[in-house]
């Protein structure tokens, strides 16, 4: 089996309903499989896996402390249902065995094939009848493919008309994804909802993690672009982000930059706080009711220097700030605005965005300041 074929495996089960809502045990597998990848099963035991996956102090005495064990007993309980629901047709399993935290992988052979019984030769009589009805079925699906085809050549077809066409400003800026030779991910961000993070609170049914209406807004935006475009696209929720992602692909962050332990390194010089913020960068909220009433938000690209993938950065302090980050990088107006010392877009760019907020709604995005190194 290849390591290819292995990390495939892996995705699949994070994928599972058994593992899709249980981000700490998504960041156990994610942890103990991207050390396995990297040959270094060795270094993984109980410390590692708490202050990595789990965000323990460096305080963790595992003797102390059983909740790596748990959990362990958890993801092992979780991978036999997997494999006794959606994965039973898999031809690669993996497991964590007892008294170790390293995955091992198992091809599955085709145990089917083997029991089943031996079958008699046909006669010569019911071999021209199944040839014959094989050879009418196949002429039906010819028939029936050829009318799908040309159906589908006719709406494809009304459906590249009725597409808008990306302006020059647009353009500039998203065909370094549209165009690229690779695919996209696009990260959202679902951080912690606060009072959830005691195990009781969660064990009583209270969620964890969520995406905001901003956010929700950002992946319809950059869809929309997208789809057109015929180029492939991946969403993935934040917390299931790995190392292999951030070499493999371009990356668009909506939504915030430090919820994953992968994607915080890529914008570290980026912040939301400027030390000569403008009065119109500010965030203000209603002192009566709380609610925004201005948010400040950042849209910026670079290119990953590792990699050489494009990285491109789109959050607000609030989620209404990371609405109105998706608007700007998608509006042509608010792109227009933007004067560029040389070439249309620069290869790294950030520009800080201001946005009025009624009724929970964001106004119009203006641009505020633009930094091109």
């Amino acid at each position: 089996m290849s390591v290819e074929d292995q990390r495939t495996e892996v995705q699949r089960i994070l994928q599972s309903p058994e593992f899709r809502r249980a981000p700490k045990l998504q960041r156990f597998l994610e942890l103990v499989c991207d050390y396995h990848f990297q040959n270094r099963s060795a270094e993984i035991n109980e410390y590692v896996i708490a202050t990595v996956a789990f965000g323990k102090g460096p305080d963790f005495e595992p003797g102390k402390d059983s909740l790596v064990r748990v959990q362990a007993r958890e993801v092992r309980r979780r991978l036999r249902e997997y494999y006794q629901n959606e994965g039973k047709s898999s031809r690669l399993t993996m497991d964590i065995p007892i008294g170790h935290y390293t995955p091992v992988f198992t091809q599955v052979e085709d145990a089917a094939a083997r029991a089943a019984p031996a079958r008699r030769q046909p006669t010569l009589r019911s071999a021209w009848l199944v040839l014959a009805g094989t050879v009418l079925a196949c002429a039906a699906l010819l028939v029936a493919a050829d009318h799908e085809r040309r159906l589908l050549i006719r709406t494809a077809s009304a459906a590249g008309r009725n597409a808008a066409p990306v302006s020059a400003s647009v353009g500039g800026l998203w065909n370094r994804f549209l165009d690229s030779d690779v695919a996209t991910v696009l990260v959202v961000s679902n951080p912690e909802v606060k009072g959830c993070a005691d195990e009781r609170s969660a064990a009583a049914g209270c969620p964890d993690e969520y995406t905001g209406m901003g956010e929700a807004v950002a992946i319809h935006l950059i869809t929309s672009l997208f789809r057109p475009a015929k180029q492939t696209l991946i969403v993935k929720p934040s917390r299931i982000v790995t190392a292999d992602d951030v070499k493999r692909y371009n990356l668009i962050l909506v939504g915030g930059k430090s919820v994953n332990v992968w994607t915080r390194r890529l914008g570290a010089d980026l912040s939301l706080a400027e030390p000569n913020m403008p009065p119109e960068y500010q965030t203000v909220l209603d002192t009566k009711t709380g609610q925004v009433t201005k948010d400040r938000a950042i849209v910026a690209l670079r290119k990953y220097p590792a990699t050489g993938r494009w990285v491109l950065f789109l959050w607000g302090r609030h989620s209404q700030g990371t609405h109105a980050a998706a608007e700007a990088s998608t509006d042509d107006r608010f792109l227009a605005q933007l004067k560029w010392p040389g070439a249309p877009f620069p290869e790294s760019f950030h520009v800080l965005v201001s946005v009025n907020v009624n009724d929970g709604i964001p106004q119009r995005p203006v641009p505020v300041m633009l930094h091109v190194p």
